[in-house]
């Protein structure tokens, strides 16, 4: 097996068995069994560790990601759509939802949501790529919500990357785990369904509780 190959073997490999068994339960061993390699430095010869391969999977993730949502957010200025939340929030899942469609795909999803923590959500995500992609569209948000006080905004936004990052990674591990014949609801029915639910959270009028609740400047 050449270098190259190695490299793409444990790209691949270690993404199907951190979504399975999660990072922390894999072992060197593990994988260098699952690529065949005879050779068991070739984990640290070519990202000097467990964490470095990590790393590189989500790295390409996100820039798969970004690379696919690019050309929507360039429609939605071409089309000026920016205050269109459903179109918004289509920009941030559907390249999400295309990594359904394969076990690889699946399998990044389902490491994002393991290892996405809570306050991932009111930072740039991962601070791994440049998305000048997404952070278009989060600024658009914001820009929408616009009637609501700011840090109502705020933690609606860092609410709907939480939200889509676990539902995607649910909807990731529940694909994986159905019995042949037996998948769940149709792509079609979750993609609308999911959107319906996140524009309609997102754009809901504060109650007087809630905007009572905000901290006064």
């Amino acid at each position: 097996m050449s270098r190259s190959s190695t490299r793409d073997a444990l790209l691949r490999q270690g993404a199907l068995l951190f979504a399975r068994h999660g990072v922390a339960d894999v072992t060197t061993r593990q994988l260098h069994d699952a690529i065949g390699a005879r050779n068991e430095s070739a984990l640290h010869y070519h990202f000097g560790g467990k964490d470095g391969l990590v790393e590189a999977i989500l790295r390409a993730h996100l820039e798969a990601v970004e690379a696919r949502r690019a050309p929507l957010v360039a429609a939605i200025a071409a089309g000026d759509r920016t205050a269109d939340p459903r179109a918004l929030v289509h920009a941030l899942a559907a390249p999400m939802d295309e990594d359904l469609r394969t076990e690889l795909g699946r399998a990044h999803l389902r490491i994002v949501a393991r290892l996405s923590y809570p306050s991932l959500a009111y930072r740039r995500p991962f601070q791994i790529v440049d998305a000048p992609a997404g952070l278009a569209v989060a600024r658009w948000l914001h820009a929408t919500l616009e009637p609501l006080p700011r840090p109502l905004r705020l933690e609606r936004l860092a609410m709907l990357r939480s939200q889509l990052i676990s539902l995607f990674g649910l909807r990731a591990q529940l694909l994986d785990e159905s019995a042949p014949g037996e998948p769940p609801v149709t792509a079609e029915l979750f993609s609308g369904n999911l959107l319906d639910m996140l524009v309609a959270g997102l754009t809901a009028p504060a109650s007087a509780e809630t905007l009572a609740a905000i901290p006064r400047e």
